[in-house]
């Protein structure tokens, strides 16, 4: 028993998994819920295409075409998130001089100014991510004969890691949604600051009197539409994850498809290969017995002669209307 007592039973591999399951589990929720503001972009823009570059495991072959693809989005991206958050820095110092009439609460100031903080290191930092964008090469340099030191250069420049992902590459991709982040919680803590401001005599528990009765009454119309608009963008973003997930599973089901029409593309290349000897079989089979009534009569020899080059004539012409269908059908 004492024996027992001083070895304790050894951990299995099994338990093992299910913490490191448990945990990677709270871990994906916990950014979930952090990067509710800016899901979409988050996802389309930085996880899926920095997850699809680790799994390039440096193949050029693969690497460069999603480098080419993933830096015209991450451009289009970052424009978005300056324009955003340039008209958001512009609505918040307008708001600012408001709360300073009005006695507003003190967490009305308190958010507009968190949110033009947010505003202005999103425009920073959008302009530092397109220096990083512009030190790799150009999109006509992004081919086979970009040399081998280049894509390390650029693989490290993007992924900064050389074998395995570490704690630098885990904070390059949070630099890269960095933009993406601060732009939307701008938004949001400035939206935070208007419904403080608009709501303060509720907040801070005003008597109902004349003088206050419009402010409540602006500050009821406010919730109201506020509550619509709320409630249509979380529909939205419902539908929007559901259309997300049928495209991954049409994604997914794609291998089988392509296997299916490279099929259907083999047999119709076996079809018009067939076609094509039993045309040539029937032109020869026609030509030798032209030749064999050459010497009975001329007249019957240059009539056949004429009727089977029509034939032929008409044959290959269906043929190639068939192959072409075939062909657009495959395309379309």
């Amino acid at each position: 028993m004492s024996e027992q007592a001083r070895f304790p039973t050894p951990i299995t591999a099994q338990a093992v998994e299910q913490r490191t399951s448990l945990a990677y589990s709270w871990l994906r929720y916990a950014l979930a819920v952090v990067t509710v503001p800016y899901r979409r972009a988050f996802k389309l823009y930085t996880w899926q295409p920095l997850k699809k570059l680790r799994a390039a495991n440096g193949d050029r072959n693969v690497l460069i075409p999603l480098v080419k693809t993933w830096k015209v989005d991450k451009y289009e991206e970052l424009h978005s998130v300056q324009v955003a958050a340039s008209f958001c820095g512009a609505a918040i110092i307008a708001s600012l001089s408001w709360s300073r009439t009005a006695n507003a609460h003190w967490s009305a100031d308190a958010l507009w100014s968190s949110a033009l903080v947010c505003a202005i290191f999103a425009i920073i930092t959008s302009i530092q991510s397109k220096s990083i964008l512009d030190d790799l090469p150009m999109g006509e340099q992004l081919d086979e004969s970009l040399a081998v030191s280049e894509v390390e250069r650029m693989q490290r420049t993007i992924l900064r890691y050389k074998k395995t992902p570490g704690i630098k590459h885990w904070a390059m991709l949070f630099i890269w949604q960095f933009p993406s982040m601060t732009m939307a919680y701008s938004w949001s803590t400035y939206l935070g600051g208007l419904t403080v401001y608009v709501c303060t005599p509720f907040v801070q528990e005003l008597p109902w009197q004349a003088r206050h009765k419009a402010v409540e009454q602006i500050a009821v119309t406010y919730l109201a539409v506020a509550f619509v608009c709320l409630v249509t963008y979380i529909f939205s973003t419902i539908f929007v994850y559901i259309g997300e997930k049928d495209h991954e599973k049409s994604a997914n089901s794609s291998p089988a498809s392509i296997q299916s029409t490279c099929a259907n593309t083999i047999d119709l290349e076996n079809g018009m290969e067939a076609t094509n000897a039993s045309l040539q079989a029937s032109v020869q089979g026609s030509k030798e017995g032209s030749s064999n009534s050459r010497e009975g009569n001329p007249i019957e020899m240059t009539r056949s002669k004429g009727s089977i080059s029509l034939e032929q004539e008409k044959r290959l012409k269906q043929h190639g209307e068939r192959s072409g269908r075939a062909g657009r059908q495959l395309l379309y």
